[in-house]
C-alpha cells in the first residue's frame, strides 16, 4: 500500500512539474469538489422553548457540489456553483444536566454566482481569489429525541430562503493543460432565516433563527474544455 501511495505521489509531482497552466480565455471549465464546513450558531427566539438554552451550535458538517466557469480573460473568470451542505445541530437543556442532544439536521443548497481573479504563473500552480452573491435554500429536519423533549413529536420546522455573499481563496494545480487539482477555502456570510414551527391544531410560530453562515474547505478537480 505504501508503495502505491509513493508511486501515485511521484506521478502527480511529475505531471505538476511538466504541465503548465494554459490560458483560460474563452474556455469553459467544470468543477466537482467536496470538503468540510463549519456553520455558525443558530438560536432560539421564542419563550415557548425556554427550556432549551438559546444557542444552537452545530457540529462540523460536510459540503459538496459542482459548478461551471468561463474565462473572460487570462486572469478574470465568472463562476456559477451549486453547493449542498449539512450539519447536525446541537441543543442542551437544564433539565438534562446540560447534556447536549442533537436537535436535528440543518441542510442548505447554495446557488452561487461569482467571479475569480486568477494570478497566472509560468508553472502549473495558479492561485486565485474570488467573490460572489449567494441564494440559499434551507431545511431543518428534527431528530426524534429533540421532538420528544420539546413536545414537538408531530411538528416540523420550515426555514425561509436566505441571501448572502462569499469570499474565497484557492489554487488550481494543473496535472495536464486541461485538468487541475483544486483546493479552496470559502467564507460565506448569510442573512438569518426564520424557523417556523408548524404543529397541527396550533398557529404557526417563529421559534428560531437559522444561520447558514459558514467557513468551508474544499478539494476537487477542474476540467477545462479545449
Amino acid at each position: 500500500m505504501k508503495k502505491i501511495i509513493l508511486l501515485a505521489t511521484a506521478v502527480l509531482f511529475l505531471f505538476a512539474t511538466t504541465a503548465m497552466a494554459d490560458s483560460i480565455k474563452g474556455k469553459v471549465g467544470i468543477t466537482a469538489r467536496g470538503g468540510a464546513s463549519y456553520i455558525f450558531n443558530s438560536e432560539f427566539k421564542n419563550e415557548a422553548l425556554e427550556a432549551m438554552n438559546k444557542d444552537i451550535p452545530p457540529e462540523i458538517g460536510w459540503a459538496a457540489g459542482g459548478g461551471i466557469m468561463y474565462g473572460i480573460t487570462d486572469n478574470l473568470a465568472v463562476t456559477f456553483d451549486v453547493i449542498y451542505s449539512e450539519a447536525d445541530l446541537k441543543v442542551s437543556t437544564p433539565f438534562m444536566s446540560n447534556v447536549d442532544i442533537i436537535m436535528g439536521k440543518g441542510e442548505t443548497i447554495d446557488f452561487s454566482l461569482g467571479a475569480q481573479w486568477r494570478f497566472m504563473t509560468k508553472n502549473a500552480f495558479v492561485p486565485y481569489v474570488g467573490a460572489g452573491f449567494d441564494v440559499l435554500l434551507n431545511k431543518i429536519t428534527m431528530s426524534d429525541k429533540f421532538a420528544a423533549v420539546s413536545d414537538n413529536a408531530d411538528a416540523s420546522f420550515d426555514v425561509g430562503t436566505t441571501y448572502g455573499g462569499h469570499l474565497s481563496v484557492g489554487a488550481d494545480c494543473f496535472i495536464t493543460p486541461n485538468i487541475a487539482l483544486n483546493a479552496e477555502i470559502r467564507g460565506l456570510y448569510s442573512t438569518k432565516g426564520d424557523g417556523t414551527r408548524k404543529k397541527p391544531g396550533l398557529p404557526d410560530t417563529v421559534t428560531m433563527e437559522y444561520n447558514p453562515t459558514n467557513i468551508s474547505a474544499f478539494i476537487g478537480l477542474r476540467f477545462f474544455f479545449p
